[in-house]
This record gives C-alpha cells, structure tokens and sequence, in this order.
C-alpha cells in the first residue's frame, strides 16, 4: 500500500533508480513511479536473435558512484572494462586518424599539422584572457586557448560525442568545469594540467614514505556489461521489488501540509502523499509538475535544449571491414560529408555483442546541428548510417544486417551559454519548496555515474531532513 510514504521518487531512469537504491539503503519508505512501460530511461538492451543492442550510452565510465552502485548490486564480475590499448578514432580528411593520447603521440600524430602542434605547445606562452562577459562557449575557449585547428581537428568530434551538441553555444564552464578552472587558475590550460600532475605524484610520494606502497590512482575504465546493459537496470529493478511501479504517471504534484499530495494516473490509489519528492524526470516533464509551484523554475526548465537523436545498430561480416578494429570506434570532425555522428565498435571490447566472425556497429545520427536526421523514416535513418559506415569503414559488403534502432525525441540536455545561472535560479526556487529535490543528467554532468551522484546527494538530504524533524 502506497501509505505513510517517507519519500515518493518520480521517474524511473538511472537517476531515479538510483534514489530509490540510496532510499532503500537508508531504510525509508518509499515508492518509485514511472510513467512508462519501462525503467532505465535511454539505458537498457535489446536482444535480437544472435544479437545484443545495447540504447542510450554505449560504455559507462566505471567512476567511484557506479562501482559502489555495482558492488551493491553485485555486479562488479559482470562489468567487462574495455582494454586501456583501444585506439579512439577520428574521421578527417577522408581517413581514420587516432587520438594521440599521449605527448609522445601527439608530436608524431597526423591528426594536426605542424603548425597546429606548435600552436598548442605555445598555449602556456599566450596571454589570452577570457571575455569580460559571464560565460564563453567551446568554440571561443578552443580557439582562444588551442587555435582553430585543435577545434575542428580534436574538440569538435569529441563534444559531438559527449552532447551531440553546438560548440558555437556549449558553454565551456558548464560543459568542461575542470578544464576552464586549470585556465582560470594557472593562466594556461597547461600550465594547470602539469601543476595538477605534479601535485598528485607528490601526494602519492608522500604517502609512500608515511605508510606501506601505495598504488597511484588511475582513470576510471569504461566498458559495459556482459549480456548487455539492461543488467544494471534489471538488478536495480529486482532489488527495489514492490517499491517501483510502471505505468504510474503523476500528473500533479501539491504540498499538503509539510509534504506532498501527488494525483496519479494508472494506480488503484489517484492519490498518494508522501513527506518528500524526487522528480527525477526529464527537464520537460518536470517543467509540467513545477510550474504551479515555481513557474521561474518551469520556465529555466523548458528553456534546457535536448535534441533529437537516433541510433541505429548494424551488423557486418568481418572480412567487408576494410580498417583495423583495433579501437572503441570513431568520431567524424566536421565538414567530413557525413551525417553520422560517430560509432562504436561494440564488438571489439564486447564479443558477446553479436556471433564470431562478424562486427556490430552502432552508429549515432542528428544531435543540435542535424536534428532532421534523426527524424527521418527508419529505413532512410539505417541507409545513411550504413552509407557513411560503408565510407569511413571501407565496407564491401553491399546490405548490412540492421539489428536495432533507437530514437530520442530528447536527447543530451544541452549546457547552452548560460546554463550555470540558468541552473543555479532553478537549484533556488526547489529549494523553497520543503522537501522537494530535483535531480537529473541536465544538472552537473550527462554521464551514468554523475546522476548517481546527484541522486545520492538529494537522499542524503531527505536523511538529513528526516533527522532534523525527529530531533
């Protein structure tokens, strides 16, 4: 019975799911409520015959919020990193190019030219200040930093692959906070990155000579889970048991005294109440349920950009592969000809993705720049990706084997010019609602493991609250 509820979480994507784990954890009552059919929002897998299809993110990057998330759950064995070897990709100049990855293959890359290299080993030695305005896109930070070429060359395919977003629009200190903190810091986006380096191989010095040997820390893997991704959501799912409940649309959402009276739509009870609530919705959706209480917070809401975005998995014999597949997949710079976006090998990191002897491929189209891609039919969306696949790859064979195909109306939230303040007025107006929270991948970072961390953040303060008031 949905009755004497701590907290009601609405939505069930990974930062709702995620809620619900730290509530249950806690020992709340509680319930989770999704309006669709399914949980997992844009993660999950499909299986087709041989085949696994895996939607939204193709790999997770194994931060510290998910591998705690995977050891709850048990599914640190499950989790298949991908070999720190594999090349990532760049389509320029008709070829596929790897991303020099360190200073030694940067120097000797054929991704940028001499003059470019030069430029970027300068930056330490330009003076070149940020605008005197509140906030600077990509575009303008890359150029002013780096030079025209490290943008189109490097940047560019690498934000198409984070945000399918506009780099004339992004904003540089919402997108990549660290990166315009090591220039507002040191002067020089270099200069910050070595001072960093050379702090953090002095820590561990140091903490070498007070206690036994330490390992130094290393970047987080990212990989994906054997039998596919939906198995993070199916545990999640199955841990949570009777506390989450699909079908389940809120349809509005009003205090009631120092909680919450919520009108529900596909529940046996139209009404529930609950101390606390999580909208862990989209930005439009929680747009609908904020407006009676915060209209300025529904309008920052609305004004969140997510373009659309479709993709579309295709599979190929081996042999009519004409490039090495040796990477993680690739990513096309601009003004390459190509409507794909980019593309990951599956295959090559996870075998279990479709039968030996064959690649799958998963190939993204539309984003901010080409949202009427991702619109098209379905055939015409699977024949432009195996037209660019066919190109970049060097594809002889003349019919790919078209797995899946996945679309999102809305997509990556965008950090446009201006998302900070945007997102700070919004983070004001929830927090003059008592126990209300709002959480999602449109607040600090797109990533898996940045909205479990928004999630945890929020049940820690339901916690809070709830000890205040037993106080």
């Amino acid at each position: 019975m949905l009755e004497d509820l701590d907290a009601v979480v609405i939505g069930g994507g990974i930062s709702g799911l995620a809620a619900a784990h730290a509530l249950a954890k806690a020992g709340r009552r509680f319930a989770l409520l999704e309006a669709s059919a399914r949980f997992g929002g844009c993660i999950g897998s499909v299986r087709s015959g041989p085949y696994i299809a895996d939607m939204g993110p193709q790999t997770l990057v194994a931060a510290a919020p998910l591998r705690d998330l995977m050891t709850d759950l048990d599914l640190g064995s499950q989790f298949v990193a991908a070999p720190r070897g594999l090349k990532r990709y760049v389509f320029r100049h008709g070829r596929l190019v790897a991303l020099p990855l360190s200073p030694v293959r940067f120097l000797t890359s054929p991704l940028l030219t001499f003059g470019a290299k030069m430029r970027v080993l300068r930056e330490p030695f330009i003076a070149s200040p940020p605008p005197n305005d509140d906030d600077e896109s990509i575009a303008s930070f890359v150029r002013r930093r780096g030079g025209a070429e490290l943008l189109d060359a490097v940047v560019a395919p690498m934000v198409a692959g984070i945000f399918a977003g506009d780099l004339e629009r992004l904003s540089m200190r919402s997108a990549f906070p660290a990166i315009a903190e090591l220039e507002r810091r040191h002067g020089s986006v270099v200069r910050g990155y070595l001072s960093r380096e050379r702090a953090r191989k002095d820590a561990t010095v140091a903490m070498r000579r007070l206690g036994p040997p330490v390992r130094s820390p290393r970047r987080p893997q990212s990989g994906a889970f054997a039998r596919g991704n939906q198995v993070l959501i199916d545990a999640l799912v199955s841990r949570l048991g009777r506390a989450v409940y699909a079908g389940a649309r809120v349809v509005a959402l009003r205090p009631r005294g120092a909680g919450f009276m919520l009108e529900c739509e596909g529940l046996p009870e139209k009404k529930i109440e609950a101390a606390s609530v999580i909208v862990a919705t989209s930005t439009a959706d929680a747009a609908e349920l904020l407006a009676p209480l915060e209209p300025g917070a529904a309008e920052d809401l609305r004004a969140i950009e997510s373009p659309p975005l479709a993709q579309v998995v295709l599979a190929y014999p081996k042999a009519s592969v004409g490039v090495p597949l040796d990477g993680l997949g690739f990513l096309a710079a601009p003004n390459e000809g190509t409507r794909v976006l980019g593309a990951v090998w599956n295959s090559v990191f996870m075998p279990d993705r479709c039968p030996e002897g064959e690649a799958l491929v998963t190939a993204f189209l539309g984003g901010a720049n080409d949202p009427s891609t991702a619109q098209c039919g379905d055939e015409e969306v699977a024949s432009i990706a195996h037209r660019d696949l066919a190109r970049v790859m060097h594809i002889s064979q003349g019919k790919p084997n078209v797995v899946a195909g996945f679309r999102w109306s809305n997509s990556i939230p965008q950090y446009a010019l201006g998302h900070e303040q945007r997102i700070a007025r919004i983070r004001a107006a929830v927090d003059r609602v008592v126990n209300l929270h709002l959480i999602g991948n449109f607040l600090a970072g797109p990533g898996v493991a940045d909205c479990i961390s928004i999630a945890y953040r929020a049940t820690a303060q339901i916690g809070e609250q709830a000890h205040h008031a037993n106080a």
